[in-house]
């Protein structure tokens, strides 16, 4: 399910990503999104829970960044429902995570800037939005090498018997 749902959110996210020209040079250095330190030995080496629990853990991060950005998009009047339905997405995810592993809700805030024109709001949006989808990715590969060993090892159970 967990799997599904974070293909489902990569879906959205690329939607969204026509839209936007990510090498526009933005003013946010967002210092404040997670940041990617996997490598593919990395992801060979992730246990299940430290995953899940980091996924979770970033997502969260990546949801107070989207509800920001709506914010500033209602206040300038700009259309947000594709920006809505990405922290509708996340939040989705990060309560099926905690349903999972039972981890109590996250109570982090940040203190992030005001955007101050559209101009502004696009490139922040778009730095943003390719940032998720990157994230997104890394972790779908990671679910997935999970996955595969999880079921390795059942397999090399069922040969023992």
């Amino acid at each position: 399910m967990l799997f599904q749902k974070m293909r489902r959110l990569i879906n959205v996210v690329q939607g969204v990503m026509h839209h936007f020209d990510t090498s526009l040079p933005s003013k946010h250095n967002l210092t404040s999104l997670p940041s990617l330190h996997f490598s593919r030995k990395d992801l060979v080496a992730e246990k299940a829970n430290s995953t899940i629990n980091q996924l979770s853990s970033d997502l969260h991060l990546y949801k107070l960044h989207f509800d920001w950005l709506l914010y500033w998009y209602n206040q300038s009047g700009l259309a947000s429902n594709q920006i809505k339905e990405i922290s509708e997405e996340i939040q989705s995810i990060i309560i099926l995570v905690q349903r999972q592993t039972d981890t109590p809700a996250q109570n982090t805030s940040l203190s992030l800037p005001p955007l101050t024109s559209a101009w502004e709001i696009y490139g922040t949006s778009a730095v943003i939005h390719k940032r998720l989808l990157v994230f997104s990715d890394l972790y779908i590969r990671a679910l997935w090498v999970l996955k595969s060993s999880a079921n390795n090892r059942r397999h090399m159970q069922a040969q023992r018997r």
